[in-house]
């Protein structure tokens, strides 16, 4: 997987933040399709929400594969914690730039250059993913091969696939809340610390990347999406729980109605004393 820096452009600007827990052949396959990216990010920060030891020396193996540096932000596993995980990682990145992925994002090789495209001062980035399914999934887990397009056997929504930057213009896509999904966004990382980052008061699965855009809205911030680029795809795998749903959808009702703009509990805990970007 490695090949000499010179030979593909590294953006400095660019940390790829990817959230994870236990599961380490979706994250291998992720890493693996990092290292076929045409432009590389700057840095590769795993923001790890509790997972063992095999994590831990997958991570470390791949180190030595990786042409860029690679970051494990790990926290204790004490429950569905990922709004922590997310602002421990980001508060360690030293890029200007986020890019932050699910660690069941395989990325397309123009992934991270498309996203470099799409950055603007005043507005993030959220993208579309088609997806694997089950058993295409297992076999990919098997193989760890990384190397999928919008022809590769298992795929649903597929046409989310298709990489058209010359039209990419002609299609708006959602400006609101809908479909707003933090595991395929991107924003910088000084708006990030403006609004706090993610709320960690959130607990269990549900609403807490809502929460965190009607922010990004609330400060002024514009959508946009990443239609005909930046193409991913979504390795199969079971619903998380939503027992915590409706207590989380009503601290998001809660942001739209007051127009709050900071999260309480957020990454500024996170941050040095020093930090330009805090």
């Amino acid at each position: 997987m490695k090949q000499p820096s010179e030979s593909r452009p590294i953006d400095p600007r660019i940390s790829l933040v990817i959230t994870t827990y236990n599961n380490p052949p979706f994250l291998e396959l992720v890493l693996k399709s990092v290292g076929l990216q045409r432009t590389l990010p700057g840095e590769v920060i795993v923001a790890d929400d509790g997972s063992t030891d095999d994590t831990r020396r997958m991570i470390d193996r791949y180190r030595t594969l990786l042409p860029v540096p690679l970051i494990h932000s790990w926290i204790p596993d004490r429950g569905f914690r990922v709004a922590k995980a997310r602002n421990e990682a980001v508060a360690r990145a030293r890029g200007t730039y986020i890019i932050l992925i699910d660690g069941d994002m395989v990325l397309t090789p123009h992934f991270v250059a498309d996203h470099i495209r799409l950055m603007r001062p005043g507005r993030f980035v959220t993208g579309s993913r088609a997806r694997l399914q089950e058993a295409a999934t297992r076999r990919r887990c098997r193989t760890l091969d990384a190397r999928l397009h919008i022809w590769s056997a298992g795929l649903s929504r597929r046409l989310v696939l298709l990489r058209v930057p010359g039209l990419h213009r002609l299609l708006k896509g959602h400006s609101g809340l809908r479909n707003a999904r933090s595991c395929h966004m991107a924003f910088w990382k000084n708006d990030f610390v403006r609004v706090n980052g993610f709320e960690e008061a959130f607990e269990g699965w549900g609403y807490e990347d809502s929460e965190f855009v009607q922010r990004l809205f609330n400060i002024g911030l514009q959508r946009k999406n990443a239609k005909l680029m930046a193409p991913a795809i979504h390795l199969y795998h079971k619903e998380k729980s939503t027992e915590r749903a409706e207590a989380n959808h009503a601290m998001l009702e809660h942001t739209i109605r007051t127009g709050k703009q900071r999260a309480e509990r957020g990454v500024d805990q996170y941050l040095p004393a020093t930090d330009p970007q805090a």
